[in-house]
């Protein structure tokens, strides 16, 4: 990615150069953007969690550090700024084509919310900006080839530079912001599907990655978005978004040079309520999408032979794909029985599950399914904490087995198909480390793994331990550029 920064992106530099939007309003939002559904659901953009980027209990938006006195009335003028470093560690003791590696990746990312109401007199517009640069990073190419698997062991995506735009979007709200209209570069992961569980690092659908063809979630493409709460407690959406290919081989600023492979359009109609309003919030969420772009056959080159025998002939293409993914949660046990109505963290359980299906019989994945428990604030004295158990089963398509088997044979392996059908069992933590840090350790067991990242490989996906980490500080509100 180019060493090149826009006017818009140097201003972002004010702040100590690292960043993840926290637009500020009358009262506080949740980070990477104010939109209709983010806030309304409770969840913030991309792998983030609202209360790691120091959102107050009671709504209170406060500032504290060094930098606080010029933050704050930088907020009120309509300037918003906030800063996050996200640190990705990534273990395959025993999993994998090829077990003992160790992986890592550092997200710093920079963002500034321009209110244009206070700014232009434009009521209800915003602007919004996020740069993402990168660092930190060892065996940041090789740890998927390394692991193999469609699931396990998920990193981000190589990045090759130091830098990406992630954000550059105008959004406008109307309606006593119940209408929210969004256009420019943006991410379809900051809007659809958004996960149910608590783990920034293991918590994803593999159908929206791998089938519906989308980049890495802080790789911005051209898009657009529309959300309506058509009552407090639902929303209905719909957008567009560009399917780029090798995104991370772009900068984000080389507009008009990046190719343009498609359009994926999502739909999604939900149901949400949070610990403010309810004392067993719960949440619902049908998401469909169809993707234009051409996409290579499971098994066949376009002579009819088995690509996995034939490496070097060309592949046989197939257009468009769709899918459909069901995400819901529920609280349902509370030590204090609900009691408690001020309580925005109780002691409580959480269940959740994610179903998608791809009807589509020539893409990898056909159906993905995850299910767990969350245990919320156990100690009370330490609210934030949080606990939890979950299981994957994901199952790929019959003639992806086959050709994942043709290519381990083609490549001096046994060649036997791949098991359709693979479980992964996982246990998670969320930590407050202080200062609003988040530690979350992940340890997740694979059992029938694939060769998904690596197909051409003797070696063959070894069953085992797969261990993961995440450090999330949020920088801007230790230097008092962020509310915390």
């Amino acid at each position: 990615m180019p060493n090149v920064l826009s006017p818009p992106a140097r201003l972002l530099l004010f702040g100590a150069g690292l960043a993840c939007a926290l637009p500020l309003l009358d009262t506080p939002a949740l980070a990477q953007s104010p939109s209709a559904v983010e806030s309304f659901t409770g969840e913030a953009g991309p792998r983030t969690n609202p209360e790691a980027i120091g959102v107050a209990p009671d709504g209170k938006v406060k500032w504290h550090g060094p930098l606080a006195p010029y933050a704050a009335s930088l907020a009120l003028a309509g300037l918003s700024f906030d800063v996050n470093v996200y640190d990705f560690f990534f273990s395959n003791p025993s999993a994998g084509l090829r077990p003992g590696q160790l992986s890592n990746s550092a997200y710093y990312l920079l963002s500034l919310d321009a209110d244009l109401d206070k700014l232009a007199g434009v009521p209800g517009g915003w602007f919004h900006i996020t740069q993402t640069f990168f660092g930190l990073r060892w065996n940041n190419r090789n740890m998927g080839a390394d692991i193999g698997d469609t699931t396990i062991g998920y990193q981000p995506t190589f990045n090759r530079d130091f830098a990406r735009l992630s954000i550059l979007t105008y959004e406008q709200r109307l309606l006593d912001d119940r209408l929210a209209i969004e256009v420019g570069r943006t991410h379809p992961n900051r809007y659809y599907a958004l996960p149910p569980c608590q783990s920034s690092v293991s918590c994803f659908q593999d159908i929206l990655q791998i089938n519906a063809g989308l980049s890495s979630p802080l790789y911005g493409v051209w898009g657009a978005n529309v959300a309506y709460k058509t009552s407090p407690d639902d929303y209905i959406q719909a957008g567009a978004f560009a399917v780029t290919g090798r995104a991370n081989f772009t900068s984000g600023w080389d507009f008009g040079h990046e190719p343009l492979n498609g359009v994926v359009t999502l739909a999604e109609i939900g149901h949400a309520t949070t610990f403010v309003t309810d004392p067993y919030p719960s949440r619902v969420a049908l998401t469909g999408f169809y993707n234009t772009a051409d996409h290579e056959d499971n098994l066949r080159t376009v002579f009819g032979t088995s690509k996995g025998l034939n490496p070097g002939d060309p592949v046989r293409l197939r257009s468009g794909t769709s899918g459909v993914i069901l995400t819901g949660s529920q609280v349902f046990w509370r030590a204090d029985g609900g009691a408690e109505a001020g309580n925005l963290n109780p002691t409580s359980l959480q269940a959740y599950t994610s179903l998608a299906y791809a009807p589509d019989p020539t893409v990898p994945i056909r159906w993905n399914a995850f299910a767990g428990l969350t245990l919320q604030a156990p100690d009370q004295s330490r609210p934030h904490d949080r606990y939890g158990v979950k299981v994957n089963w994901q199952r790929i398509s019959a003639d992806y087995a086959q050709f994942l088997g043709d290519a381990n044979f083609i490549s001096g392996g046994s060649g036997e198909i791949y098991s359709r059908d693979k479980l992964v069992f996982e246990a998670n933590a969320h930590l407050a480390l202080g200062k609003n840090i988040f530690f979350e350790p992940v340890v997740q067991y694979l059992v029938n793994g694939n060769s998904f990242w690596n197909p051409f490989t003797p070696n063959r996906t070894k069953d085992g331990f797969y261990v993961g980490a995440t450090l999330i500080v949020p920088l801007g509100q230790l230097l008092g550029l962020a509310p915390g």
